[in-house]
C-alpha cells in the first residue's frame, strides 16, 4: 500500500441535477503518483461515521457544519462553498498528520481517497509478517506447533524463511573466516557463535516444517512429494553448514598474514585475501593447497575460477553481497515458476475432472442407445409378423 504524503481540497464543482449539489476535488499525493478524487459533503459525513464506528473513538478532525439552503442562500453561494472547502481540507489533514496511525491507515479513509493497493508489496509484507510470527513461536515449540503449518501458503512461507536463515548462516561463517584472517579474534568468535545459534534455530524449525507437511490440506500426491524433496534438500544443506561450523575457522596455510618489522621494533600486519572463500564465491571448490595469489582476468589452474567484469572491481564483501543478490533473484524466479506450475497443476486437475464427467455422460448415452436399440429391434420384429 502506498504511503500517503499529502491531501488537499483544491477545487469544487456544482452539479446541475434535479437537485443541484457540490462536489469537492481532493488532490491526493504519494511518493510515486498524484490523483484527484471528487467527493460530496455527504461522503465526508459517511467517512466520519465509519471512522467513529470502526475505532470506537471520535476522529481527530471536526467537519464544518452543514448549512441549510434557502432562497437567500443557494447551493452556489461561493462564500459558503469556500468556507466548507477549507474546513474539509483541515479535517483531512488532521487525520493524515495525527500521531496515531490508526486513522490514516483505516480502510475507510484509504477507500475514501481511492488509494490503490500495491498487491506485490502487500503479499510480501503479509508473507514476512507470517514468517516472523512463525519464527517467534517455532524455536520454543513442541511437535504440536506444526498445526501452524496446516495451510499450503503458510508452509511455503516458513520454507522461504528457512532458506533466508540458511543463507544468513553461510554469510556468518564467511564473515567468521574473513575476520579471523584479518586478525579480529573477537569479531570472528562472535560471528561463529551467531552462526551456531542460527543453525540450532534452523534445525528446530526444520523439524517442525517436516512434521507439519503431512498435515497440510489440499495437496496432491505430486506436490506433496515435491515438498518432501524440498525438505530433504534443505536438511542436507543444513547438515553441510553445521559441519562447516563445527570444523572451525578455515584458513589456508599459504594465506597467512604477512608481517614485517617496523623501524621501532613493532610488527606491521598486512592481511592477505581469503582466496579460498573468494574462489568459492566465484563458483568452484578450492583445496587447501590453492595459492594465495590472485591474477585478475585469468583462471587458476586448480579451480578454473574466472574473473568477470562484475567481480573484478569487488572485494570479498562485495562478492558476498553480489552472490546474496543473485540468490535472492533466483529465489524470486523460482517462486514465480512454482506459482505457474501450481496453476498449471490446478488446470490439469480441472481438465481431468471434466474428462471424467464427460466419460460418465458418454457411458450413460451408450447405455441409453443400447436400450433404445433393443426396443426398436423388438418393435421391428413385431411389425414383421403382421406384414
Amino acid at each position: 500500500m502506498s504511503e500517503l504524503q499529502a491531501v488537499a481540497v483544491v477545487g469544487h464543482q456544482v452539479k446541475k441535477d434535479i437537485k443541484p449539489y457540490v462536489t469537492y476535488s481532493i488532490k491526493v499525493s504519494t511518493s510515486t503518483r498524484t490523483w484527484l478524487v471528487h467527493r460530496r459533503y455527504n461522503d465526508f459525513t459517511a467517512l466520519h461515521a465509519e471512522l467513529k464506528s470502526s475505532t470506537g473513538k471520535e476522529p481527530p478532525g471536526t467537519l464544518p457544519p452543514k448549512h441549510s439552503w434557502s432562497l437567500s442562500r443557494n447551493v452556489e453561494d461561493p462564500k459558503i462553498i469556500d468556507e466548507r472547502q477549507k474546513g474539509l481540507e483541515t479535517y483531512l489533514k488532521a487525520i493524515l498528520i495525527h500521531k496515531d496511525p490508526c486513522w490514516r491507515t483505516a480502510y475507510g479513509f484509504l477507500d475514501f481517497l481511492a488509494v490503490p493497493s500495491n498487491t506485490h508489496n502487500t503479499r510480501t509484507a503479509n508473507a514476512s509478517a507470517t514468517a516472523t510470527k512463525l519464527a517467534s513461536s517455532l524455536p520454543s515449540a513442541t511437535g504440536n506447533d506444526s498445526t501452524l503449518l496446516h495451510t499450503s501458503t503458510s508452509w511455503m512461507t516458513e520454507y522461504t524463511a528457512l532458506q533466508h536463515v540458511l543463507r544468513s548462516v553461510r554469510s556468518s561463517l564467511l564473515k567468521r573466516d574473513a575476520l579471523a584472517q584479518l586478525g579480529d579474534a573477537s569479531g570472528s568468535r562472535s560471528a561463529g557463535v551467531d552462526a551456531k545459534r542460527s543453525i540450532k534455530d534452523l534445525r528446530n524449525r526444520l523439524n517442525v516444517l517436516e512434521k507439519g507437511l503431512p498435515l497440510v490440506e489440499g495437496l496432491g500426491q505430486g506436490e506433496r512429494s515435491r515438498r518432501e524433496s524440498m525438505v530433504g534438500s534443505l536438511k542436507d544443506e543444513t547438515a553441510n553448514v553445521e559441519k562447516m561450523a563445527e570444523a572451525g575457522i578455515r584458513v589456508s596455510s599459504q594465506s597467512n598474514v604477512a608481517s614485517s618489522a617496523s623501524p621501532g621494533g613493532s610488527r606491521t600486519h598486512t592481511p592477505a585475501v581469503n582466496e579460498a572463500s573468494r574462489a568459492a564465491l566465484l563458483g568452484s571448490a578450492v583445496t587447501a593447497n590453492t595459492p594465495p595469489s590472485r591474477v585478475f582476468g585469468t583462471a587458476t589452474p586448480q579451480s578454473g575460477a574466472q574473473e568477470t567484469a562484475q567481480t573484478r572491481p569487488l572485494d570479498d564483501t562485495g562478492l558476498v553481497q553480489m552472490q546474496q543478490s543473485q540468490m535472492d533473484q533466483q529465489d524470486s524466479q523460482l517462486s514465480q515458476l512454482s506459482a505457474i506450475l501450481q496453476r498449471q497443476m490446478r488446470i490439469g486437475q480441472e481438465i481431468g475432472r471434466e474428462v471424467d464427467e464427460q466419460n460418465e455422460l458418454l457411458d450413460t448415452i451408450d447405455s441409453e442407445v443400447d436400450r433404445v436399440g433393443g426396443k426398436l429391434g423388438r418393435a421391428k420384429r413385431q411389425l414383421n409378423r403382421y406384414v
